[in-house]
């Protein structure tokens, strides 16, 4: 967790840059379940706009015309931790989740993540997120308009570039940070300049302000691993039409597992616009 680890991996380096990625190299997937058919899952490559080969998979619906949802995951692991919910069992994976939904899903690793492979940066996540979105297009032949973005965590920092670069019909983030001068200052007692640790710009608030489609902004009120005020200061940057939910009693990425009705209510009426503010 940021709030216990940062700031003594802050003493130890001058950079906190790397301390965002916590992917796992693998040479398979451990994907499965027993509510994707398997012959609805596809295992994919993309090639991206600086010449890397990205991993991602497909959870198809039956209906090729179901709504297209690009999962920008967190930072947690890969792909396959994702699909499942190791944690409990008894309940459906994030993939599993807006499959169940009824959306045609795509979920990418990022460099430094599962089979992708490679050396993060700020930079290659947010080249990989952009490849992504051009990959689904490409794939499915909609436009971008057509697709439909959700970020978790990390997340928010490619799918807002690439929410920028190929505007979406809509999009929802879940659990993002604003900016590092929160993170910095929630985790260390050290009243130094964030620039200090920080190579480059990890501002997802400003960041906001350059998309230009309905956003959703959902953060639990009770999330430990990222201050919810964070989506207080992204929503203060982000165009309309916008909303802002808290999600009561939740904490990191736990809305869809303490709250799913709730969840769903909310992501069903964003995607179809009857929630978007007049």
């Amino acid at each position: 967790m940021i709030a216990l680890t940062l700031a003594g991996s802050l003493m130890g380096c001058m950079t906190m840059d790397s301390f965002f990625f916590n992917g796992t190299p693998v040479t398979s997937y451990a994907l499965g379940g027993d509510i994707i058919p398997p012959e609805d899952v596809e295992q994919v490559t993309f090639t991206t706009d600086d010449g890397w080969t990205d991993y991602g998979v497909w959870a198809h619906q039956p209906d090729p015309n179901a709504p297209v949802f690009v999962y920008f995951h967190g930072n947690a692991d890969n792909i396959d931790h994702y699909w499942l919910n190791n944690d409990d069992p008894t309940k459906p994976g994030r993939v599993e989740f807006y499959w169940q939904m009824g959306f045609n899903t795509f979920i990418f690793d990022y460099r430094g993540y599962g089979m992708t492979g490679g050396d993060p940066t700020y930079t290659t996540l947010q080249t990989d997120g952009d490849s992504a979105a051009e990959y689904v297009m490409s794939a499915t032949g909609l436009t971008s308009d057509q697709l439909y973005y959700h970020a978790l965590s990390l997340g928010g920092v490619p799918a807002l570039k690439a929410a920028a670069d190929y505007p979406p019909k809509a999009m929802s983030t879940e659990d993002v940070f604003a900016n590092i001068s929160m993170i910095v200052n929630d985790a260390s007692d050290l009243d130094l300049p964030p620039g200090w640790f920080v190579q480059d710009d990890w501002d997802n608030a400003a960041a906001a302000a350059d998309v230009h489609v309905p956003i959703l902004i959902m953060h639990g009120d009770s999330d430990t691993y990222i201050n919810p005020y964070s989506a207080e200061l992204i929503y203060a940057q982000a165009n309309d039409p916008r909303v802002i939910w808290h999600p009561p009693g939740c904490d990191h990425d736990t809305t869809p597992d303490i709250d799913p009705t709730e969840y769903i209510a909310h992501l069903n009426g964003w995607i179809s616009g009857a929630d978007w503010p007049s």
